[in-house]
């Protein structure tokens, strides 16, 4: 997994536990407690699979000049 994916997971998750957040102040459902903490799990994770991803360093080339 790479840097990019893992943010773009970690915004997805977040999105996602913020309407569950929010849909479970307003109906007091449980189900909506419980997919708030999955996907405040899921978002801790992605967010340290993005910190802790090398991010990519550019190859030396050696170019030989033409005459």
């Amino acid at each position: 997994m790479n840097r990019t994916v893992a943010l773009r997971a970690f915004f997805i998750f977040t999105l996602l536990t913020s309407f569950a957040a929010v849909t479970g102040f307003a109906a007091q459902v449980e189900i909506a407690e419980v997919l708030f903490l999955i996907g405040g799990s899921l978002s801790a994770l992605m967010l340290f699979f993005a910190l802790s991803a090398s991010a990519p360093a550019p190859v030396p080339v050696r170019v030989r000049s033409r005459r």
